[in-house]
């Protein structure tokens, strides 16, 4: 293996493993919202291999999400966030499945929206020094109302 890549990937573990939920939670977004760009510049090269690739990807950021999401914990925001995320979910399916690109724009659109909301929440929070927890069992417990 190349070494420069070989520290790379370790750099992004360490980054990963020392991030604050909340900023793990806006790495997450951009990740998605990555896999969502590329696909759907994929989508006008007819790369379809690369497109399934991508919106598999962003698929499955997005089931992570929803698998760490504690809705009843989180209130109405909580069941909201679930609602949303099984939509974006269900509509990168479609997305895929039809290689409809307009489906890859609105939840392009969608998840930029969403992620300004938890960046400006991630920044309240680090401002009054309080950090969001980063293991899972303390933020499935996380109050988004607050």
């Amino acid at each position: 293996m190349n070494p420069y890549l070989k520290s790379t990937k370790a750099y992004k573990q360490a980054s990963v493993t020392t991030e604050d939920q909340g900023t793990l939670i806006l790495m997450l977004y951009d990740g998605a919202i990555r896999f969502c760009k590329t696909a759907r510049r994929k989508m006008e090269k007819n790369d379809l291999e690369a497109v399934h690739h991508n919106l598999v990807r962003a698929k499955d950021i997005i089931a992570e999400l929803l698998a760490s999401l504690d809705a009843a914990a989180a209130g109405e925001v909580g069941t909201n966030l679930r609602q949303l995320y099984t939509f974006i979910y269900n509509r990168l399916i479609d997305a895929n499945v039809q290689k409809n690109m307009k489906k890859v724009e609105e939840v392009e659109i969608l998840l930029e929206e969403v992620r300004e909301g938890w960046r400006v929440v991630v920044g309240q929070r680090k401002d009054q020094g309080k950090s969001i927890p980063t293991n899972r069992a303390a933020a499935k417990s996380l109050n988004l109302e607050g």
